[in-house]
């Protein structure tokens, strides 16, 4: 049962924005991404519509910056001093997070192929930019301390962690546990540092 609407109040600023990306969420979590209307959001948020479309213009712009917004809370960029372990907290933290009711529901929201609408389509290529560009920095320092040879591409690395954990978490069903996460980027470090194969002669 879909719980009542709360009437329209006269929040401001940050907790205008907190209440309309949580209401963005619930939506995206309930109705995916083509029930996600603004004026459903601002019912539920409790605020106007125009507010709603003064802050953030677009309905593509608040959904990009709501999953991003949860996305950053769940998935806090560790610094420990080792590429190996800092890859392996964020990728393990993925993991637990794909795992839930909220986080399949948002990840078939970002990932989901089948619609062809332009501005979907366009969501997506926003939001994978915007996600791999700030996990990239976790790469990028294991270059600096010279974990990694300096022609590592993050972008590559990233995505070869990242598919393995979505084939298994949410097409097979199954757990992905720090000690799988561990394998997992032992792996692609290993395949990192050893340089692309050799052209046969």
């Amino acid at each position: 049962m879909t719980p009542p609407r709360p009437a329209p109040t006269h929040r401001r600023g940050a907790a205008v924005r907190q209440a309309v990306l949580q209401a963005t969420i619930e939506l995206l979590a309930a109705e995916g991404l083509a029930g996600t209307r603004i004026a459903d959001i601002a019912a539920r948020a409790g605020v106007h519509e125009t507010s709603v479309y003064r802050r953030w213009g677009t309905r593509t712009n608040l959904i990009l910056e709501a999953l991003s917004h949860r996305l950053d809370s769940e998935l806090p960029r560790p610094d420990t001093g080792s590429t190996r372990e800092d890859l392996t907290v964020f990728f393990t933290a993925l993991a637990v997070f794909l795992s839930t009711p909220t986080g399949r529901a948002l990840a078939w929201t970002a990932l989901d192929p089948l619609d062809d609408d332009a501005q979907a389509a366009e969501l997506r290529q926003q939001f994978w930019t915007a996600r791999l560009d700030r996990a990239s920095m976790l790469v990028r320092r294991g270059i600096e301390r010279g974990d990694l040879p300096q022609d590592t591409d993050p972008e590559f690395l990233l995505e070869a962690l990242a598919g393995p954990l979505h084939l298994r978490v949410l097409q097979r069903g199954q757990h992905a546990d720090r000690d799988h996460v561990h394998r997992l980027v032992d792996l692609v470090l290993a395949g990192a540092r050893s340089g692309p194969p050799q052209s046969p002669s």
